[in-house]
């Protein structure tokens, strides 16, 4: 993994860590049980983000385009199994979690990067 490749998923990841902190320690003081949702929900859609990084951008040869496809498709199940898994757990191990905040840290967190990186793109291309 070259530095250039994997700096803009390092960003993304970095981006979702830092909304998942800022929006549980603010929410802290108005709900304990909202706040444990919101880390839950973002730590969810990190982890999974994280696991597509780790499996697309590991080193690969230009010449396999079709590895690469593989590993993406590959990388996407994985994703959808872990954030089953780890809805499944808060759900098995959390006593009446704020569903909703739940659900809307974890869009929030999974989405939000996406659109800070094709802003911070589109800023660039501008130049």
């Amino acid at each position: 993994m070259t530095q250039q490749t994997s700096t803009p998923a390092v960003q993304s990841l970095g981006l979702q860590l830092a909304i998942t902190l800022v929006a549980s320690a603010v929410v802290l003081p108005f709900s304990t049980a909202a706040s444990l949702a919101v880390l839950l929900g973002g730590a969810i859609a990190s982890a999974g983000n994280l696991l597509v990084v780790a499996l697309v951008f590991r080193r690969y040869r230009a010449a396999e385009p079709g590895g690469l496809a593989t590993r993406m498709m590959g990388a996407e199940v994985a994703r959808l199994v872990l954030v089953a898994v780890g809805f499944g757990l808060v759900f098995v191990n959390v006593k009446d979690p704020a569903v909703l905040v739940l659900f809307g840290s974890f869009l929030v967190v999974h989405l939000l990067p996406v659109w800070w990186m094709h802003r911070v793109s589109d800023q660039a291309m501008k130049r």
